[in-house]
């Protein structure tokens, strides 16, 4: 009789940690996914005759943190936006994440381009959209006659 109770107080030990285990891996998911951890970073890529001009927003831990980016050639179509963060050590900044602005000119072809991203290291999802430049847009006026035409003609 003593090893039965003493096999069900095992059970609820082992079961209690399984459960408690559970908890914490199923509540970190959840809060990452709140906080949208998991959410790509848009880049807004314009594009130029042989250039790229990649620009976005990007998150950084701190207020004291400061971003740097840089771009890396992994293959003839294939590039890596390497994202780097460095924090001031003697000065203490709460823990309110920021938003930080970059800009980067990569020299490619307009098509057939990949992209991947970096930050301290660490993969980062991000989608690029893709923005061609046109000419600037002329204004139409009203002539006499009431037609409109371009401005200037």
């Amino acid at each position: 009789m003593g090893e039965i109770i003493q096999r069900i107080v095992w059970f609820a030990i082992v079961a209690s940690a399984c459960a408690y285990a559970t908890f914490l891996v199923a509540g970190s998911i959840v809060n990452a996914q709140a906080s949208g951890a998991y959410e790509p970073i848009l880049i807004r890529d314009e594009l130029a005759p042989g250039a790229h001009h990649l620009s976005g927003m990007i998150m950084v831990p701190t207020p004291c943190d400061e971003l740097t980016v840089r771009t890396e050639t992994l293959s003839i179509s294939t590039y890596v936006l390497v994202f780097n963060t460095w924090h001031e050590p003697t000065v203490t900044c709460a823990q309110d994440e920021t938003p930080r602005y970059f800009r980067a000119v990569l020299f490619a072809p307009a098509a057939g381009v990949q992209f991947s991203a970096t930050l301290d290291g660490v993969g980062l999802p991000i989608v690029v959209l893709p923005v061609v430049k046109g000419p600037p847009r002329q204004a139409l006026v009203s002539t006499e006659d009431g037609r409109r035409a371009r401005a200037g003609h």
